[in-house]
């Protein structure tokens, strides 16, 4: 996973910062122990996806 320059800017800035509770059911964290056997396995290109949103990430 990477995350881009613009990401990393406002994050430096506390742009993306919501003061709110989070509204997801499960951490990151427990999700990504959890299907760690899958995580890296296959590759997804977004420059790909942004080109053509109508496919799927699996079609790419």
């Amino acid at each position: 996973m990477f995350i881009a320059r613009e990401e990393i800017e406002g994050l430096m800035r506390d742009l993306l910062y919501v003061d709110a509770p989070p509204t997801g059911q499960i951490k990151l964290t427990d999700w990504a122990r959890a299907n760690a056997a899958r995580l890296g396995v296959k590759y997804a290109s977004e420059l790909a996806r942004h080109r053509n949103r109508s496919a799927p990430y699996a079609n790419l």
